[in-house]
């Protein structure tokens, strides 16, 4: 079994552009965004990407440390330097899933359900020594807070298999040509509708942290190949007018690029420019020959989603959004997991 290895390329213009990775194998493109408001000081973590050969299995994630959430409490590293929880907790779980997902325990086919990732991550957080109780200074506090958005695949022969897990309002999607951009999660706040949830940012009925209950949600599907998996934190996907201008930005600067690389630097420079937050963004494309076939492909949709939802919006029409939604809506959660009662019983 060979863990593949992933590249990464620091951008230096614009300021805050942050880094970019890629990675190329048989059958599986890669890349990953990571950029910072503040910088030295993001609360994303670096977005994960990993895959297994010859298993033809690996998995993508990201993580959002909640700034808002963990802001009462700091933690000082071995080096001296402090920071806050949240920053602490998006990497210290994105360092236990890449555990969690790796650990065979001489098993030749590894168990890797939600409540075991829920297990490990919880060892992993209440192992951090909290602040004295005085520091987090409301019960909306949070010691450790983050979101988590995860797909785990697995090649099987034309079709992809395709688990993703996920605590708070990060999203994984699946992206094709046919069907656009479809969500494979649903964000754990009290508010349902994609729309309202740009405009009112509402708050989150779970996340990680290591003093208070949390669940690991979970869906599973299959794909067919070839398919594209993405997984972004609220910097790329909460920012935009519609649903929609997220795969406007996705296919437009697939459209431009060149390679694999100058498509990751495209996204990071795009996102820099748009987002009030942190922004990080794990994509694979699997099944694909080559970049040139997957920009090919998609094409097409590139130029319908262009000219239906970009090109359509008018500010001085307060109805557009409500329009583009309604079309977009139907194909965008066809995927979505079913609605169900939060299983966490104190709201935050």
């Amino acid at each position: 079994m060979t863990e593949v290895k992933v590249h990464g390329t620091r951008l230096s213009d614009p300021p805050g552009a942050g880094v970019v990775w890629h990675c190329v194998v048989p059958r599986v493109l890669a890349i990953g965004v990571w950029t910072e408001r503040s910088e030295g000081r993001g609360e994303d973590a670096p977005p994960l990407f990993t895959h297994l050969m010859p298993d033809g299995e690996g998995m993508l994630g990201v993580f959002d440390g909640l700034g808002g959430a963990g802001a009462g409490a700091s933690c000082e590293l071995p080096d001296g330097t402090r920071r806050s929880g949240a920053w602490v907790a998006a990497r210290l779980v994105r360092a236990g899933v890449e555990e969690w997902f790796g650990d065979r325990s001489g098993a030749r086919t590894p168990v890797r359900t939600p409540d075991s990732l829920r297990e490990h991550l919880t060892g992993l957080l209440t192992g951090v020594p909290a602040p004295p109780r005085g520091k987090i200074v409301s019960r909306m506090r949070r010691w450790l807070p983050t979101t988590m958005a995860v797909s785990c695949y697995r090649l099987d022969g034309e079709e992809a298999e395709c688990r993703t897990l996920w605590a708070g309002d990060s999203r994984a999607y699946a992206l094709s040509p046919g069907r656009g951009l479809q969500a494979l999660t649903r964000d754990h706040t009290e508010e349902t509708d994609g729309l309202r949830q740009l405009t009112q940012d509402p708050p989150m009925t779970n996340m990680i942290s290591a003093d208070q209950e949390f669940v690991i949600d979970s869906h599973t599907l299959r794909l067919p190949l070839p398919c594209v998996l993405i997984c972004a934190t609220d910097g790329f996907f909460g920012y935009v007018e519609t649903p929609a201008h997220f795969e406007c930005h996705l296919l437009s600067t697939l459209q431009a690029a060149h390679d694999e690389l100058d498509w990751a630097e495209r996204l990071a420079r795009l996102v820099s420019g748009y987002t009030g937050d942190d922004a990080s963004l794990s994509l694979a494309a699997l099944g694909y020959a080559d970049f040139a076939r997957l920009r090919t492909d998609f094409a097409g949709r590139a130029l319908e989603t262009g000219t239906r939802y970009r090109a359509a919006g008018d500010p001085t029409e307060p109805e557009w959004r409500s329009r583009a939604w309604d079309d977009y809506r139907p194909a965008y959660e066809r995927l979505m997991p079913p609605l169900k009662e939060q299983p966490v019983k104190e709201r935050m």
